[in-house]
């Protein structure tokens, strides 16, 4: 299993996560959290956050879940039900293991913002490059 401090570099040498503004929040072996300040770049032609930063906030959560374990892993498949939005505000993307293979793990996601309303709900696949 990683530990935080593995996490804290994984986030620093990670670029994406940086111009994206998604931080870490935790890392447990089965369950993981990151969140991200809505910033007036994230929001779409209606002034609500795009729904490709909630995917990215979804993707990023879900491969931090699935590396808790120390291994490497890629994104396989992904689907998500956007489910309402927001203009302003603080989101959580929270990823919780489904089911962990020798070769794929899947993780649920929820992306809610701070007053605990659901934005977001996803499962995603993840491979491992790892042999």
């Amino acid at each position: 299993m990683m530990r935080l401090s593995d996490f804290e570099r994984y986030q620093r040498e990670n670029p994406f996560m940086d111009y994206n503004h998604i931080e870490i929040v935790f890392v447990e072996s089965e369950r993981s959290q990151v969140r991200m300040a809505i910033t007036p770049s994230g929001r779409n032609l209606n002034g609500a956050v795009h729904g490709g930063l909630l995917y990215t906030m979804v993707d990023c959560v879900a491969g931090v879940t699935a590396r808790a374990d120390g291994r490497n892993y890629v994104t396989q498949s992904a689907h998500i039900n956007f489910l309402q939005n927001v203009a302003n505000g603080i989101l959580f993307a929270t990823g919780e293991i489904i089911r962990r293979g020798n070769r794929v793990a899947v993780v649920h996601v929820k992306v809610e913002n701070e007053e605990a309303i659901l934005l977001a709900d996803a499962s995603v696949e993840l491979y491992c490059l790892d042999t």
